[in-house]
């Protein structure tokens, strides 16, 4: 638009100034034109003989408004303009009027509209015209230029979305341009102060459940103990619930250390685990206890070996902790199924009350607990969900169960072991 406008304001002056410079070696003429009419008109058909209408034609116009001499091409009529020095516009044309060496008289020179339309209009065909075709190829160049030097920040962004609380590496060296390059010193010296916050604090909590855990059971020992003494005793039924506080204190301390170790990376050491091994042994065990016996259903609908990538003992806490949410918090009248499934999924559903999305979604947080009943410390399935991620996978809660009334659903999705 600028290219345009500049181009038709530049040809309108060279124009302009073409008719003026045409006016002025008119000049001379007009002594001849006033005492020699007849030969002077003659002469002006052998100075422009043309009668293309889109030349420049001129007259010299007399006092009284008479033609003293014109142009071939000039009409017989003067100029539709007013007698003043300057420029004019008429409908047909653009007149350049100014006073000629005889007084009284007037040179007029016009250019035919239609010849300046045309060539403004090729003037700026020939400016903007190449601009306008190459649009298109400065576009793409511009394009790849710009998706050029964004793959670097592309590759940049990429190595900072790997990063989490199980992996805070520094990004190593990527040969970025000057401008990118603080930017990435800056990001592994972040990773590097939270690493080291997030050890520290990570080494405090596994110290402090480590060092609780020996007095804990000391206490627990001397408890029971005391316990045994005071049956049948009015204070038995006071000592028994400290037994059962001190059990669930050592269970918190127990909790405290597996969340420090899932959250330490240990579920990304990569070797290959059978899963349905770690299934039978857990269930034989819990199937032990007095609260869970046959009420703990194990339905194998996939292959007899279950393989995923990960570290035997984690994967193992992993689905205590799924299994003991299901009795310590499901219906105590009701069964616990144990799916594992040929999607490489494992599906551990109980009955109860329906718990509220708003619940739901929370419940993968550390220490909070869907209901009061039970004396869980509410980090079980933030063991789950830590264990799940690292190792590619997913936990995914559903309440009520499918096609039934309530209930409650725990759901892992392990990746393909590579």
């Amino acid at each position: 638009m600028a290219a345009g406008t500049l181009t038709v304001f530049e040809i309108n002056e060279r124009l302009d100034d073409a008719i003026e410079e045409v006016a002025q070696r008119l000049l001379p003429a007009t002594y001849e034109a006033v005492r020699q009419p007849e030969a002077m008109q003659r002469m002006a058909k052998q100075l422009v003989a043309t009668m293309d209408p889109r030349a420049l034609a001129y007259q010299i116009v007399g006092p009284t408004g008479e033609i003293a001499m014109r142009s071939e091409n000039a009409p017989e009529t003067p100029f539709p303009v007013p007698r003043q020095a300057g420029f004019h516009d008429t409908p047909q044309y653009r007149v350049y009027a100014q006073p000629a060496a005889a007084d009284g008289y007037f040179i007029e020179v016009a250019e035919p509209r239609a010849h300046r339309a045309e060539s403004l209009w090729r003037a700026t065909a020939l400016t903007v015209g190449p601009l306008l075709l190459f649009l298109p190829l400065l576009w793409f160049l511009i394009r790849w230029a710009v998706l050029r030097s964004m793959r670097s920040l592309d590759q940049l962004r990429s190595e900072i979305s790997r990063r989490d609380g199980s992996n805070l590496s520094q990004i190593s060296d990527m040969g970025l341009s000057t401008e990118l390059a603080p930017i990435q010193a800056a990001v592994n010296r972040l990773l590097e102060r939270l690493e080291r916050a997030l050890a520290t604090e990570r080494q405090f909590a596994a110290n402090s459940a480590h060092e609780l855990r020996t007095p804990i059971a000391a206490v627990l020992a001397q408890m029971q103990l005391l316990s045994a003494q005071l049956a049948g005793t009015p204070h038995a039924e006071r000592s028994a619930r400290i037994v059962v506080q001190i059990k669930g204190l050592s269970s918190l301390a127990e909790k405290l250390l597996q969340l420090s170790r899932s959250g330490a990376g240990v579920g990304m050491l990569r070797e290959r685990v059978d899963v349905m091994t770690v299934v039978q042994i857990l269930v034989d065990e819990f199937r032990r206890h007095e609260d869970v016996g046959d009420r703990l259903v194990v339905t194998a609908e996939g292959p007899e070996e279950f393989i995923v990538q990960g570290e035997l003992d984690i994967i193992g806490i992993t689905l205590r902790n799924l299994i003991e949410n299901a009795v310590r918090y499901g219906a105590p009248d009701e069964p616990i199924e144990l799916v594992v499934g040929h999607d490489r999924q494992i599906r551990l559903l109980n009955g109860g009350a329906i718990i509220p999305s708003e619940i739901l979604d929370t419940l993968k947080n550390p220490f909070v607990r869907g209901c009061s009943v039970g004396a869980g410390g509410g980090l079980g399935l933030a063991i789950v969900d830590s264990v799940m991620k690292q190792i590619g996978g997913s936990l995914t809660l559903i309440s009520p169960v499918m096609g039934r009334g309530g209930g409650f659903e725990a759901r892992l999705v392990f990746p393909e072991p590579v």
